[in-house]
């Protein structure tokens, strides 16, 4: 929308999307539903998104909340150009589910918001036409009779033209679509320069000085966006934290946080201004997330780029986070140091959960046998765990397997499993990183050290430690 005139919208491959120009705008009504999502605002107050005419289902699969995509047919296009299908066993996270009838119509689509764990979909989040969005199973009883049983999964792939895309990249590889494969507590877009500030990146923030933040905020979209802005957060270090466990970096003369407003063209990007930012407490390895933004009104189909979760960094590509520290040591050498993993949600349930770590070594070197760091983690001082190789690591049941295309960026070497883990609110487990360096290790190699928390088959934190051996 652009100037208060909804732009055509069309699929990667040039087919436009009929959208229901009488239902923009459309109110919300409560919904007494109690399985009703809520919206949570920056200032963590909820509001449940309630019943409306504004989007259905499809506009909540592929147009966030703003639109009411008008056929069935549409759908299809935007899976054919802008999806790949998934088969089963393969799916997770983030994919999209869509239901046909009996006739082989598309009825009805969605967003898996739980695996089992083995690749199937067990819980999916979807808005039912004019009603609520609910987190339901794929076939649960009171699933409108009209959606039909005839369920398949796709994985987006590209974004739809016509629409703003504000991005910030969660990993190196990240491409920009929901809940990516690869550790999305890594992104290469938030930066820091410690004093004197030459506008160079460093790897780490200093202690009880100002650091300046940015990010480089990406426009996957054709469409320019105009007067949006960046929130900058900080949070101790840790794999996994709740909305609350995020502050919002205080705001400077010259310097206010959030940042702008910020314009970028389509299909570029932009620098977003810095903030100031003095750690106050060490270490200074302190985690950081970034959020792009026009407003925090979840109920405005002119807004050209609305927030869906607020603080889910996976699952809105306007937000991304960096959880990583660099160690540097020379062969023979040792380090360490201790994080946490916390409950990562704002409520008060007790949740099961596990941590998978995972070792591998980049870029990885064709033909050459890669020595493995030595590496121990010990979980709430107590249980010690040394890694495995990748195929003990396997065997545990090591779930955490970053996407690896055909050239990957880094080639798995060992891990371990730490499982059935009590995670309870407000009672973080503390985490200690042991490695020693092989003396035969070569200077420039790179090792990373992904600590991933799964809880109910999801990864719901991470934390990486990069060692670069000198």
């Amino acid at each position: 929308m652009k100037g208060g005139r909804k732009m055509p919208i069309y699929t990667a491959a040039g087919h436009l999307i009929e959208i229901a120009d009488d239902r923009i705008g459309w109110p919300t009504s409560p919904d007494p539903d109690p399985r009703t999502c809520d919206y949570t605002h920056f200032d963590l107050t909820t509001e449940q998104l309630g019943q409306t005419w504004r989007y259905n289902c499809w506009g909540f699969t592929f147009l966030p909340r703003r639109y009411w995509i008008s056929h069935g047919s549409d759908v299809d296009r935007i899976l054919e150009d802008n999806c790949d299908s998934v088969l089963g066993g393969s799916v997770r996270v983030g994919d999209v589910i869509r239901y046909r009838d009996d006739r082989g119509i598309t009825t009805h689509t969605g967003r898996v918001w739980q695996t089992d764990g083995a690749g199937h979909a067990a819980r999916i989040r979807s808005k039912w036409g004019a009603l609520g969005e609910y987190i339901h199973e794929p076939l649960c009883s009171d699933l409108p009779s009209g959606y039909g049983t005839d369920l398949a999964y796709f994985r987006q792939k590209a974004p739809l033209r016509g629409i703003a895309d504000l991005w910030i990249k969660d990993s190196p590889g990240d491409n920009g679509e929901q809940v990516p494969g690869r550790p999305w507590w890594t992104s290469p877009d938030i930066f820091v320069d410690v004093p004197p500030h030459d506008g160079t990146p460093d790897e780490h923030p200093v202690f009880d000085h100002p650091n300046r933040v940015w990010t480089v905020v990406w426009n996957r979209s054709d469409q320019p966006i105009e007067e949006f802005y960046v929130r900058y957060y900080w949070a101790d270090p840790a794999a996994g934290l709740a909305p609350s466990d995020w502050h919002l970096i205080p705001g400077t003369p010259g310097h206010p946080n959030p940042a702008g407003p910020i314009s970028v063209d389509g299909d570029t990007s932009v620098e977003a201004p810095y903030v100031e930012w003095i750690p106050t407490a060490a270490p200074a390895h302190q985690c950081l997330l970034a959020i792009a933004y026009v407003h925090d009104d979840p109920t405005d189909s002119y807004n050209p780029d609305p927030l869906v979760y607020p603080f889910g960094i996976p699952w809105d590509n306007n937000i991304a986070q960096r959880n990583v520290h660099i160690v540097r040591l020379e062969g023979g050498g040792k380090g360490g140091l201790s994080i946490h993993s916390g409950y990562p949600f704002d409520d008060n349930r007790e949740m099961r959960g596990s941590l998978h770590v995972l070792l591998t070594y980049s870029p990885p070197i064709i033909g050459r046998k890669v020595i493995p760091l030595k590496a121990a983690i010990v979980l709430d001082r107590r249980k010690k765990s040394s890694l495995k190789s990748w195929k003990d690591y396997l065997r545990m049941g090591g779930k955490f397997k970053p996407d690896l295309p055909k050239k990957p960026a880094e080639k798995p070497l060992a891990g371990t499993v730490f499982p059935d883990i009590l995670y309870e609110p407000k009672n973080p487990h503390k985490i200690d990183i042991e490695v020693a360096v092989p003396k035969e290790v070569k200077a420039g190699s790179v090792y990373s050290l992904h600590i991933a928390q799964y809880i109910e088959n999801t990864v719901t934190g991470g934390y990486t430690v990069v060692i670069k051996i000198k």
